[in-house]
Parts: structure tokens; sequence; C-alpha cells
């Protein structure tokens, strides 16, 4: 990564910030900007001992987009505007070169986006000199605003055929949009982006997997069940060609296995297939969009995953005030004491809290505490939630000493109850 990088400010394709907080480019005029990395300075950043901001120049956008080919007809960016308390209608709006696109887009809300545009709404405006980015102008655009609702959808056996064929070719038709740019393959040969030799070092795959790699893919698997490798490249910040090296090792090994759907339809709406072992091409085209999977780990791999990781189950807990899936909605754990201390002082540290009379404890033997590890005992309670309003008072001017201490205090139990388990040192 430091040679690619090297190579990119060298040649002026990206520029780097020394910000004093995350911002982007072009918007605090007390940073220092437009600053050119050397090699050393680059490999600090990516130890983590110089804090550092790069973003692309006009002369690098330009390269990336004769490389990924990008198509700004196909591209559009939609927001929401903050809702009025008066105002019983939400409001949204939508952008794009393409006018025609966002009539589509507008045609099949109901099957995207679970909502009605209410007719009468949609203001339309001529932009000139649209900026999609903050390097890139495009010279006209347009602008829908309009107002909408929510609804709930539900496809059961009594939907006709018709709707269920229209919802379908609506999902489908999200993903064709949001390919509005193709991923180059650049893991075997980048001199052919560059034009440089000198980069073939930099993308050729490694002869064998990193096993820090391997254990962020298995840690990221360990609670939930349904993300895919290119969730864990992007939050991780790995490469595809290292993701798909220690994803391969662990598909072979018998650690992870995938489940694969046919498209975006299946995917919110089945539950594929599963038990898949992907093949080195199959994980590839996984990272490059071109196959819809995710992974899991088998009871070996989470068996893997706790000899490196060394779990204390004692302290582990779930806290689920939205009923996030796969658990219920509430308080589990291995430990009683543990919830009932979470239920003592949550008013100190979550954004909800349960409403006092509402409590059903339910002791479960044994207990599924993961969907691939089974303990002997757990606690669950289930309740009724509220917006806890007073968790920020000790931000506030003129909170107490004791109240500020007393949330101090909380927070660090938490924080120490939310260590269950130690990251193995790599280094």
């Amino acid at each position: 990564m430091a040679v690619a990088a090297t190579h990119l400010f060298q040649k002026g394709y990206i520029k780097a910030i020394f910000p004093d907080e995350a911002i982007f480019p072009e918007t605090d005029e007390r940073t220092i900007k437009d600053i050119t990395l050397n090699r050393s300075q680059i490999q600090a950043h990516l130890d983590g001992k110089l804090n550092a901001y790069y973003y692309l120049t006009p002369q690098g956008g330009a390269l990336w987009e004769t490389v990924c080919h990008a198509d700004w007809n196909k591209y559009l960016k939609g927001y929401s505007n903050p809702v009025d308390d008066m105002d019983e209608f939400l409001e949204s709006a939508i952008i794009s070169q393409n006018k025609e696109l966002i009539e589509e887009c507008l045609s099949i809300t109901e099957h995207l986006f679970n909502c009605t545009i209410i007719d009468g709404t949609e203001v339309w405006e001529d932009i000139e000199f649209w900026k999609p980015t903050y390097w890139k102008t495009l010279p006209k655009a347009y602008k829908v605003t309009y107002k909408y609702q929510n609804f709930e959808s539900c496809i059961d056996s009594n939907t006709p055929q018709e709707c269920i064929e229209q919802d379908r070719q609506a999902k489908r038709w999200n993903p064709e949009m949001l390919d509005w740019y193709t991923e180059p393959e650049l893991d075997t040969n980048p001199s052919k982006l560059f034009g440089d030799e000198e980069l073939n070092s930099y993308a050729t795959l490694a002869e064998t997997p990193n096993p820090k790699v391997e254990y962020l893919i298995l840690e990221f698997a360990v609670i939930f069940n349904y993300y895919g490798l290119r969730n864990v490249a992007s939050s991780k910040d790995l490469s595809h060609a290292e993701t798909a090296l220690a994803a391969d090792s662990l598909f072979q090994r018998g650690d992870i296995k995938a489940t694969v759907f046919a498209d975006e339809y299946d995917e919110y709406h089945t539950d594929g297939n599963s038990d898949v072992i992907l093949t080195m091409a199959g994980i590839q085209d996984h990272l490059d969009g071109r196959l819809l999977a995710s992974y899991y780990l088998t009871p070996q791999g989470g068996a893997r995953w706790e000899a490196m990781a060394h779990p204390d189950w004692n302290k582990f807990s779930i806290v689920n005030f939205l009923g996030q899936f796969p658990y219920e909605e509430g308080f589990f754990g291995t430990q009683r004491e543990i919830i009932e201390q979470l239920l003592a002082l949550e008013h100190l540290i979550f954004m909800y809290e349960h409403i006092p009379g509402t409590e059903n404890w339910n002791v479960l033997e044994p207990w599924e505490a993961t969907y691939w590890k089974t303990l002997p005992r757990g606690y669950y309670v289930s309740c009724e939630f509220q917006p806890n309003d007073s968790c920020l008072d000790y931000q506030k001017e003129g909170a107490s000493l004791e109240l500020v201490e007393e949330y101090k205090q909380a927070l660090q139990w938490y924080e120490n109850m939310k260590k269950w388990y130690t990251d193995p040192s790599f280094d």
C-alpha cells in the first residue's frame, strides 16, 4: 500500500491534509492542505503515528474515471430533508444529470423504498454546474423535491404474482443503477494502470495468507451471519487481494462457509443457498460485486476464533433495544447479575431505557448465545422501552460533579463488560 500511495502522491493524483479533526478538504481554512507525503510519512500514517487524510486531485479524479469507466448518466444522489413536526409528510430529493433516470427512480419508489409519493408535491429545478463530488463538476443536472409517506411492505402467499414480479424487477433495477462505474482487475498486473513495472510487487498476491486478516474475517462473523466479505474489507481497510487470499484459506480449511443469493430480490426475501464453499474465483466475484453472498462461521471456525481471542462467555451480553436480528428485543446474558446491573445503569449509558414494571425474566437452558455457540444456561429479560432523554445530562452546563462522576463510573463499567474477548497481537 505504501508503494502505491507514494506513486500516487508523486504523480499528483492525490494530496493530503493535516487536520485537527476529521473533515473534508476545502471546508476548513485552519488545516494544512495540498501536502505531498513522502514514503516515510506514508508509512508513519499507516502505522498510526501520523494523523492525515488524503483526497483526489482533479488529475486523480480523471485517472479514476478513465480506469473505472464512470458513467455519470447512471449516477444519482438522494437525500432527505429535516422533518417538520408540523407536516404530516416526509420530504426527500433526488439529483442527477439524467432526468430520465430520476423519473424512472420515482416510478418505482414504492418497491425500492416502501414509500408512496404524494401526488402534486414534486418540484423540479435545473441546476447549472452541479458538483456530484468535491473534484467533479458536471455542466447541468436536474433536481426533484417531493413529499412521501412510508408504509409497511408485506409480500406473502396472497400477493398477486404481478405485484411480486414488479417488486422483483425494481429490486434488480437498484443494483444495476448503482453500478455506474466498473472496478478494474488490478491485482494481477497494476502496471497496466500506471505504466510502471515498479508497482508489480505491490499487488502481487502473497504466497501465504495473512493471519491477522484471517482473524478479522472470523471476528466479523462472531455474532452476525449475514455480512459479506466486502463488508470486512471496507470496514477493516483491507485490500480485496489480501481479503481474498485469507478467505480462500478459511473456506478451504472449513472455518467459514457462504450463503449465495441469485439476485438482490433473493437476498432480501429468501434464505439463499447455504453451506457453500467458495472458490478463489467465487470469492473474487463476490468482492468485486458480481456475486451476492454472505458468510458465516462453522463450529470449527468458531472454535478457532475462540482459541485466538480467548472469550470470557461469563461476560457476554446482548443489549437489543430495537429487535435487531437475530436476537429478540431485550437483554441477554450469561450472568443474571450483569443484566440486573445493565437495567440499573441504562439511564446513564443508553439512548433507550426500559419501562419499570414491564420486565419478564426467562431462563434459557441451553442458550444459543450465537448461531454457532451454545452455552449451558443464559438469561433473557424482555421489557418495553422508551427513549432516554437524560443519558447526556452529564454533558450539560451546570451538571454537578457527583452526576459527572456517576456517569463516568457507569460508562467505565460498561466498557469493561464489553471487553469479553481479547484481540490477539500479530506484531
